[in-house]
């Protein structure tokens, strides 16, 4: 039987491996939960499958693009918002996976001391949200399901890590933002009135690449495929004992970290599921995935704010199915 990979090994094998000491630098955003990453590392899974990473850090999606622009990191860990905007704006990066999807991890809460029940009450009132971010393109989706604009209502910007003083103090009748701040709010008393599900949209975390690194280290992006897929599945076995090394690193007991999750809704779609019309949509098909439709919505939301200067007219190098596709390939080979 043939070894796992082989079919790349042939194939590819006129490629050089970068230096080992940096076989490939990934960023990834600190505040956010990242499970299976942290699993990853702590288990020494890239290790494991032959590949040697350096993680840097960063405080979110958009403080990556320039990292990548500059060639300091190779793949990224973000959000469809950054990935879309830096897209936009030239930034040589494409789509090779979906790590996860969140179906309630951003949520629309209101006060009910304020008589908040429901999106139509928000009429009139003061709603803390992060403008030009995927909250802010969740409350318009929101409000539209009630019939109000955004002249119904006063935005207030904020930053996540505002949001929950805002509340507590008053200076805001609701908020739309994510986890942990989402669940604080709702432990406060707050009324959840729509979540990314109820809404019809998707938001979710995805693995973006510098092109130029994908096409000069294809072998390196199917190590980092096959050991993604080991700690993802090592976590559907073991979820509770796969959680104790991010809870260490957010200073949370491993419970905390579960309830957080399930508030989360998050959704782990196998390598045979991402290629499908549902997230990255098959090779030579991607403009009908549901993804790809997604992120040329948030293009246009993000034009109409100003945020980009136009969107693009050509979407077909931003989701590269080639590297998911040889892996799935030369696991079939493999069997």
């Amino acid at each position: 039987m043939r070894t796992f990979l082989t079919f790349v090994l042939l194939g590819l094998a006129q490629w050089l491996p970068l230096p080992a000491a940096a076989q490939m630098r990934i960023g990834w955003q600190v505040g956010d939960v990242s499970t299976v990453l942290t699993l990853a590392v702590e288990r020494k899974i890239f290790e494991a499958q032959g590949l040697s990473v350096e993680l840097r850090g960063f405080p979110a999606g958009p403080a990556m693009l320039p990292a990548l622009a500059a060639g300091e990191i190779d793949v990224a860990w973000m959000g469809e918002f950054p990935t879309t905007s830096g897209y936009a704006n030239g930034l040589p990066i494409e789509v090779i996976l979906v790590p996860h999807m969140h179906r309630t991890h951003i949520r629309l809460i209101g006060n009910p001391a304020n008589g908040i029940r429901s999106i139509a009450d928000l009429k009139g009132k003061k709603i803390g949200v992060t403008i030009g971010s995927t909250s802010h393109h969740h409350l318009i989706r929101a409000l539209s399901m009630a019939k109000l604009t955004p002249r119904d209502v006063t935005m207030v910007n904020l930053a996540p890590a505002n949001m929950v003083p805002a509340y507590v103090s008053g200076q805001v009748d609701a908020i739309v933002t994510w986890e942990p701040g989402a669940g604080e709010v709702e432990a406060r008393g707050g009324l959840r009135l729509a979540t990314t599900e109820s809404i019809g949209s998707i938001t979710g975390i995805l693995w973006v690449a510098r092109s130029e690194y994908v096409q000069k280290h294809p072998l390196e992006i199917q190590k980092f495929l096959h050991a993604w897929e080991k700690a993802t599945d090592e976590y559907r076995r073991n979820p509770m004992e796969s959680m104790k090394y991010e809870a260490k690193r957010l200073n949370q007991s491993v419970d905390e970290l579960a309830k957080l999750t399930e508030r989360q809704s998050i959704v782990f779609p196998t390598y045979s599921e991402q290629l499908s019309q549902n997230y990255l949509g098959k090779k030579g098909e991607q403009a009908d995935a549901r993804l790809m439709k997604h992120m040329q919505s948030v293009a246009a939301f993000l034009h109409g704010i100003d945020r980009i200067k136009e969107v693009p007219g050509d979407w077909s190098r931003l989701i590269d199915v080639g590297p998911l596709t040889t892996y799935q390939q030369s696991k079939a080979g493999s069997n």
